[in-house]
């Protein structure tokens, strides 16, 4: 029990200073390759989740 609270809490603390160095001056939203670029980071999140969405719903249709 107290391995996960001084997990989530040490979590925090570094999620709190981290926020700074997170947003910098470059980072524009207006550009016209803003999407794309955005995308390209977000590609592999996505088709990992949608790997173990896949893998997770085969494997409960097998068990059934």
């Amino acid at each position: 029990m107290f391995k996960k609270v001084k997990l989530v809490a040490i979590s925090a603390v570094v999620s709190a200073i981290s926020s700074g160095a997170m947003a910098h001056s470059g980072h524009d939203h207006s550009d016209a390759s803003s999407g794309l670029i955005h995308l390209a980071w977000l590609a592999p999140v996505l088709i990992a989740g949608a790997f173990v969405s896949y893998r997770v719903r085969k494997n409960n249709l097998k068990n059934k």
